[in-house]
């Protein structure tokens, strides 16, 4: 999954995932390699037709060699320089992952580690969240079932080199709450990954980026690869610029300083270095006499070690499974704000490729690109997903009543500003007819029908839902077929965002009703008790307004593509402000709603209006509460 994949980007990333690892894979067919060459230029010039793209670099693997490199596009707009897949660098994002799960398994080999004991055991510089009495492993942050909660915005990525910090001081700095325990679903967890690399700094002696270096970049020759930031000097003019839109036009966005958590995404590398890493991995971890795997550690490594569910794909040690045309792949996907890459690897027929973009639409380009080519060699010749509902299965109806409603994706910030994201709204499953269901939302959506209990299948494409039920027969959580790195969980109507989105709704209109009305009855005499009441709601109605404008205007004045650097953005800590005061207001009203049904100058209508706007106001503080709005928490 993605490094920039977090609550601000969850929508965009769900989307690309699950376009590109939806269904199963089939058996290589003989293909030729020229003729694939033609093929995947008319794919690739089809989505710089269709996208905003500046370039993108590309290498195959099959049969123990490297069968094609390639560039497409430019690797700078200004001075139209092709990009060269030798020489020009591009940001994996999270397909740096690959190379810290693969040094924590050569340090398994070796019997330095245990991918069973607890990680403290190897990190003394901070404590590791603990919350369940589960002591955190390897395997558990590995397989991406550490029980963390995510975040990203503000810190995960830095815009100048002087923000740089070690890689122990910013994991001991942002150490998220544990929200579930350890080796029960998986939530994608980047700090999780990064606590790996620390880990693997601890045990060797020496940074994460010297180790890489000297245990798989040098032994493989991959001169054109590195995890330090700043570029070392010899790289500089190799590295690819990376663009964002603005206005319709590509404009560079500027180097993403990823080194605070450099295990989970820092690697800057060339199309032909990922070539050999993946020809390492698909040989029995060698590569022209340097071996950095013993066969066997390869082999558990690519092997299956966490599942949802049996009908559903794995994760492997830190592989993921991609199921397509009716075949098993493993790899990773990885976004920052401007790259978007994708490698996967089919160890059984010795194939993989890579391919990296460096705008940002390259993310909604990468999928069809990625399909393709498994397509071309993994051709589907008989139809294995639904073209027409099945028969209904008995209890079909019952199950899909309790399937329907909310979802909302669990790698998420459960107790930091950033969660207000989610307020955007849920993953929402509508029946679809007998035997079916469906999610209205273009590309991940479409029509699901039941073929086994509880199992939907995907009608024209390979997309699969698998729900899990609690001891009460209650449906508690989703798994998505192709996507095991994390969960969807059902909401109850006071969890969903719609529920929130109502009742906020609903205190702009009675705030707004309350000041006008104070407005107007502002020369009423009132006793003392329905003076302080009106007061307080007036108060609390006024904090009310001024606070959902200014943070409007805090968001609507911030570059989103900067807020991964920029959160939160300016103007938030006023508007947070506000929020507080009219939380106290509230509860000062609160308070007066007994001596105001006492007073006998208030009428049996303003009682109810008072009642029922104290009422609303309570609820929009309960809802600023769950979604981490009250107080300053970043």
């Amino acid at each position: 999954m993605q490094l920039v994949a977090q609550p601000l980007r969850w929508a965009i990333a769900l989307t690309l995932l699950v376009a590109i690892g939806q269904g199963s894979l089939a058996e290589a067919t003989n293909s030729t390699d020229d003729h694939f060459e033609a093929y995947l230029d008319g794919l690739v010039s089809a989505q710089f037709s269709d996208y905003k793209l500046a370039g993108m670099t590309f290498a195959l693997v099959r049969d123990g060699e490297i069968t094609l490199t390639k560039g497409y596009g430019h690797a700078d707009l200004a001075t139209h320089e092709p990009v060269d897949p030798a020489r020009h660098l591009f940001r994996p994002g999270s397909v740096s992952k690959l190379f810290t799960w693969t040094a924590v398994m050569q340090l398994v080999e070796q019997g330095k580690i245990s991918l069973h004991e607890d990680v403290s055991k190897y990190v003394q510089q901070f404590d590791i969240p603990n919350e369940f009495n589960t002591p955190l492993t390897l395997t558990h942050i590995m397989t991406h079932a550490p029980g963390l909660e995510d975040g990203a915005a503000g810190f995960l990525f830095v815009d100048e080199p002087s923000k740089i910090t070690s890689l122990a001081e910013a994991l001991a700095t942002h150490i998220p709450t544990q929200v579930r325990a350890p080796g029960t679903y998986s939530s994608y967890s980047n700090w999780a990954t990064a606590l790996a690399g620390l880990v693997v700094a601890n045990v060797s002696g020496m940074s994460f980026e010297d180790y890489v270096q000297e245990n798989i970049f040098t032994p493989l020759n991959m001169q054109h690869s590195t995890f330090d930031e700043p570029l070392p000097a010899h790289l500089l003019a190799d590295m690819s610029i990376g663009y964002t839109e603005k206005q319709g036009a590509l404009e560079p966005f500027g180097f993403e300083y990823i080194k605070n958590f450099g295990p989970a995404g820092a690697l800057s590398t060339s199309a032909d270095d990922m070539a050999v890493f993946m020809l390492a991995h698909l040989n029995h971890g060698s590569y022209a006499g340097a071996q950095i795997l013993q066969p066997e550690t390869t082999r558990l490594m690519h092997s299956n070690l966490f599942s949802h569910h049996e009908k559903v794909s794995a994760m492997a040690h830190g592989f993921y499974e991609i199921r397509r045309n009716g075949h098993r792949f493993i790899g990773h996907g990885g976004d920052t704000v401007v790259f978007h890459s994708q490698l996967l690897i089919d160890p059984d027929n010795d194939f993989g490729f890579y391919l990296s973009f460096n705008a940002a639409d390259g993310g909604q380009a990468r999928s069809a690109i990625v399909n393709g080519i498994i397509d071309y060699f993994y051709p589907l010749e008989v139809v294995q997903h639904p073209t027409t509902p099945p028969l209904t299965l008995s209890g079909s109806a019952e199950r899909i009543a309790k399937i329907v409603g909310a979802y909302r994706l669990n790698r998420r910030s459960y107790t930091r500003l950033e969660a207000m994201t989610g307020l955007a709204g849920d993953l929402v499953i509508v029946p679809a007819g007998e035997g079916a269901i469906e999610i209205p939302v273009p590309n991940i959506g479409g029509k699901f029908v039941e073929v086994e209990a509880f199992v939907f299948d995907q009608v024209d494409r390979q997309g699969r839902l698998v729900f899990e039920v609690n001891d009460a027969g209650e449906v508690e959580h989703g798994f998505i077929g192709s996507l095991p790195i994390m969960v969807i969980d059902k909401l109850s109507f006071s969890e969903r965002a719609s529920s929130h989105q109502a009742v906020i709704l609903l205190t702009l209109l009675a705030s707004l009703f309350v000041i006008i009305n104070t407005i107007r009855n502002w020369q009423q005499n009132l006793s003392g008790a329905a003076q302080n009441a009106r007061r307080s709601i007036t108060l609390a109605a006024t904090f009310n307004l001024l606070f959902v404008m200014a943070l409007t205007a805090a968001l609507l004045g911030a570059d989103i593509d900067r807020l991964i650097f920029d959160f939160p953005p300016s103007g938030t800590a006023f508007a947070l402000l506000l929020a507080v005061l009219g939380s106290v207001c509230t509860f000062v009203a609160l308070f007066f709603l007994v001596p105001v049904w006492r007073a006998e100058d208030c009428g049996i209508w303003a009682r109810i209006r008072y009642t029922y706007v104290t009422t609303v106001f309570v609820l929009f503080v309960l809802i600023l509460h769950f979604w981490n709005i009250l107080g300053w928490r970043y």
